[in-house]
């Protein structure tokens, strides 16, 4: 038997069941199907939160209160001072100088109403930099402005779905917000950025953080996040190990005694995402990879049938003079055929999905990376023959005189 005969005899099996092999080709398109999507959905995370990062600069530095996930519980329970308050921001420009500029940071929950509607935001309370610094533009109105901060005036900036979302017609440039204890002007409308999981900037609200200091708890008063931007000429990374010391200079801590803060340079921002997501990938890979399993089942089970339903051709190929490893050949080709037929479609099949629900949810399309389309053809591939090894082998032993005598 030539080369090519396997494999022209296996295809003839297959197209003689059309229906059977693509029910049986369902299961690995499915699990390939969601390998896919996860992998790119996973990836435009990662991307969508590095092209925030990147939008602040690459000299911009990020500044938060030490939280429970960043070291032991029983670490943690124990650090006295996790505050990060304006007095601090003041002491860390005054103490560092290649820091440029600091930018207040508080974030809360909040309905705001207009023209007898409601919606949900995001309270985004900081200073007239925060725009500038995030690289966010306005479509309509203005910034805010020093008087604006210095008396704390009840004004706002806000994203173009609130705009949608409470139906304001015409200009809203001057027109009214209401929170439940605020009643804020409307001063300038943001460009549309789009959304990504977890977050909408175009359904912020910016306001004042002078205004907006009486909507937070004397907690998160005490626990602002800061964004520091350090002078070109250093790095960031050394940029965060001079704010770092800084900081811990302002709240007098001891050589060994654990800060109540991080500090994360754009690089080391990234890498605890890539971190992240490779964790995500990998798990929630293994978890739909069980589909692949249960496919290969499903081929091993059909290639058993198939078996049994061809005892008879398998003992006239054998009386005619094919050895056992030819037929053992031909099962295994079905078997990885339909394995491979199964990857491809998944990846088609996986990719257009991957690309519609990461558009819809990320605004973005995540990037597929080569490992992932390579695994989707060879696992399967690897999945079709050690699950159509057995039947295959079955199938070489049959004894040629039984396999002509089977009805």
């Amino acid at each position: 038997m030539s080369a090519v005969e396997p494999f022209q005899a296996a295809l003839k099996a297959l197209r003689a069941n059309k229906l059977r092999s693509m029910l049986t080709a369902l299961g690995i398109i499915i699990g390939v199907a969601a390998v896919i999507v996860v992998v790119s959905l996973v990836q435009g995370l990662e991307r969508s939160v590095l092209k925030q990062i990147e939008r602040a600069g690459s000299q911009t530095l990020f500044v938060r209160p030490l939280m429970p996930q960043d070291i032991p519980f029983d670490q943690f329970v124990k650090v006295k001072n996790r505050d990060l308050t304006q007095d601090d921001l003041k002491a860390l420009q005054r103490a560092v100088p290649q820091v440029t500029q600091v930018t207040p940071l508080a974030i809360t929950n909040s309905e705001v109403k207009a023209n007898g509607r409601t919606t949900s935001t995001t309270l985004v309370m900081s200073d007239d930099s925060y725009l500038e610094l995030n690289d966010i533009t306005l479509t309509l109105g203005r910034n805010f402005v020093p008087s604006d901060l210095r008396l704390g005036n009840k004004v706002a900036i806000i994203g173009p779905k609130v705009v949608e979302k409470l139906d304001i017609k015409g200009n809203p440039i001057g027109k009214l917000l209401q929170t439940p204890t605020l009643s804020l002007e409307i001063v300038g409308v943001l460009e549309e950025r789009g959304t990504t999981i977890g977050n909408d900037p175009d359904s912020n609200v910016i306001i004042p953080l002078s205004t907006g200091l009486a909507l937070l708890t004397d907690q998160q008063r005490r626990q602002l996040f800061f964004q520091v931007r350090i002078d070109p000429k250093i790095s960031a990374d050394d940029g965060a190990d001079l704010v770092g010391d800084a900081l811990r200079r302002i709240k007098g801590l001891k050589p060994k005694e654990q800060e109540g803060f991080r500090v994360f340079s754009p690089k080391q921002f990234a890498s605890i995402i890539g971190s992240i997501t490779g964790i995500i990938t990998s798990v929630a890979g293994g978890m739909v990879s069980i589909a692949l399993l249960v496919g290969g089942i499903g081929i091993m089970n059909i290639m058993l049938v198939s078996v049994t339903e061809r005892t008879r051709e398998i003992g006239i190929r054998k009386a005619v003079g094919a050895k056992r490893k030819d037929v053992l050949l031909q099962f295994l080709i079905e078997a990885a055929l339909l394995s491979v037929f199964g990857g491809t479609a998944g990846i088609l099949l996986g990719y257009g999905l991957g690309a519609i629900v990461g558009k819809a949810l990320l605004g973005t399309v995540g990037r597929i990376p080569l490992w992932a389309v390579v695994s989707a053809f060879a696992v399967p591939a690897a999945i079709g023959v050690i699950f159509g090894l057995y039947p295959a082998a079955k199938a070489s032993k049959l004894d040629p005189i039984e396999a002509l005598r089977y009805e």
